[in-house]
């Protein structure tokens, strides 16, 4: 039951994210329409949100470096 579950989660996922992505799109336009500044703020956001991926990507990378045993 497990490997079934592991094999077929990308079946699962992709249309569950689908559906998350699209109403949290929807939400936005709504949101920046009625309130215009909160578009300043939600590029803020998206930039924090980058950079917070950026970082974590690196230090991903430098945990997966082997380590110096001299």
């Amino acid at each position: 039951m497990v490997n079934f579950i592991h094999r077929n989660m990308a079946l699962f996922l992709a249309p569950v994210l689908t559906a998350v992505a699209i109403t949290a799109y929807n939400l936005t336009c709504l949101l920046v329409r009625h309130h215009h500044t909160l578009a300043h703020e939600m590029h803020r956001a998206a930039g924090a949100l980058v950079l917070v991926v950026v970082f974590y990507a690196i230090l991903r990378y430098m945990q997966s470096l082997p380590e110096d045993d001299g």
